[in-house]
């Protein structure tokens, strides 16, 4: 029997480049599905709106922003439930249903793929790791966000605006709002990387969230491609038409996610030998036979963090990470420090660029901005440095840029010549100093 009841939108475009800003760049164009071919729905009841039972529970509390570091590193799948501004907040019984729904992905997707499964934004409890749970109020009202047409562009601009934007976490957004009740969810990416799914939880009564949240989920992963030997036809363009019981099939039904396949034939998005986009390549999947360590040694005062959440550490740590994954470090200095040089397999001072490879290390090391410079004149003459700070006739000491070397120039007096350096400089030339630490060096002269 054909899944019936419509599950989501066809396909989800950026027009332009879809940024932090959320402006008028970043435009979504939305191609509705709507009810096909379709067994009438109970429209939205009181008993139908009613949570069920979550099978797991959150122990979590329900944050306004992204939490950071992420549990799990690497390109993340955030977690929010966003409500109209006039809606009533049902975030406690909704949390734990959410995390439910996210286990119960997890085990079907290992099922279907031993070597995968989507790479959750998980956070420290005190019951262990779970859903990093965002309680996003919109401040558009219900009847502001009852258009299908306008909705899910309103509530990914909304979320955009507020810091939910990167273009390495894909965002699973559970609507709690009236909505029309044959429209399950709408999802989709754009080629910066920035990606939503929108569960609507008020609609298609009967269709259990989880099978909603996964196939919009790999909407905004990037699938169906037009290239798929599947997939459908117009309208319904964006999913595929072999299989009633696919994941990407464009109708569903009460059928629980055990009874769907992800990539029915392994031809059109996922494992398959095609050119196109094969959602199993998705960096937002966690490659379960590649996950390799990752060392950071981290010296004096500041942290470091890399661009893919995942990496925060004002001290030596290690993470775990898919191989292959492109990170770019970045370190910031506490006060009055500065970062003297990356080590290991980076180099230079300004960020790092490192794809993790088993054995693969870096190293970051900081020091004061400043050392002092003390510099004393034995006998009659003086000495110069190369930049301003040191201009001795007996003693002088200055703070100097700290591993930044600086060359002493010593010069006579007449009668008087110079003879040697002392302390940290030696022989009868100009002497370079490092200022790697504290440094005293002095100048001798002699009689004639």
């Amino acid at each position: 029997m054909p899944r019936l009841a419509a599950i989501t939108v066809a396909l989800v475009l950026i027009a332009g480049a879809a940024g932090a800003s959320g402006g008028d760049d970043a435009r979504w164009v939305v191609h509705d599905l709507t009810r096909q071919q379709a067994r009438t729905l109970v429209s939205s009841s009181p008993a139908a709106l009613t949570p069920a039972r979550a099978a797991a529970t959150w122990c979590g509390t329900p944050a306004q922003a992204d939490l950071a570091p992420n549990a799990l590193a690497g390109s993340p799948v955030h977690w929010v439930y966003a409500l109209p501004a006039d809606g009533p907040d049902r975030f406690s019984s909704y949390g734990s249903l959410m995390q439910s729904d996210a286990e119960s992905i997890d085990a079907w997707w290992r099922g279907q793929d031993p070597l995968r499964t989507p790479r959750n934004d998980l956070a420290p409890f005190s019951c262990g790791s779970q859903l990093d749970l965002t309680l996003f109020r919109l401040t558009q009202s219900s009847s502001q966000l009852s258009s299908v047409d306008a909705r899910f562009n309103a509530i990914t601009s909304s979320l955009v605006m507020r810091g939910f934007g990167s273009r390495h976490t894909k965002y699973l957004v559970y609507y709690d709002g009236p909505v029309e009740p044959d429209i399950c969810g709408q999802g989709g990416s754009s080629s910066s990387g920035l990606g939503f799914a929108v569960v609507y939880v008020q609609a298609c009564p009967g269709v259990p969230w989880n099978t909603t949240a996964v196939h919009e989920l790999v909407h905004a992963l990037g699938a169906v491609s037009n290239s798929a030997p599947h997939n459908c036809p117009e309208p319904d363009d964006g999913h595929t038409c072999d299989n009633p019981y696919d994941l990407m099939y464009p109708f569903g039904d009460e059928t629980p996610i055990t009874g769907l396949t992800l990539d029915s034939g392994r031809d059109d998005y996922y494992g398959h030998s095609g050119a196109w986009f094969d959602t199993q390549d998705s960096p937002w999947l966690v490659q379960l036979d590649r996950q390799v360590p990752f060392a950071l040694a981290v010296s004096g005062s500041g942290s470091v963090t890399a661009d893919v959440p995942g990496l925060r550490c004002s001290q030596s740590c290690t993470t775990t990470w898919s191989a292959g994954t492109a990170l770019e470090l970045s370190a910031t200095p506490a006060t009055g420090t500065k970062l003297v040089s990356w080590g290991a397999s980076c180099s230079g001072r300004s960020t790092c660029k490192v794809v993790v490879e088993p054995g693969r290390t870096v190293a970051a090391a900081f020091a004061p901005a400043t050392y002092r410079l003390t510099v004393g004149v034995t006998g009659r003459g003086s000495v110069r440095s190369s930049r301003p700070g040191i201009a001795c006739p007996s003693r002088c000491s200055s703070l100097v840029p700290s591993y930044e070397a600086i060359r002493l120039t010593p010069a006579s007096t007449k009668g008087w010549r110079f003879k040697q350096w002392s302390g940290a400089c030696r022989g009868k030339a100009v002497c370079s100093v490092p200022m790697t630490s504290a440094t005293s060096a002095r100048a001798v002269f002699v009689r004639r």
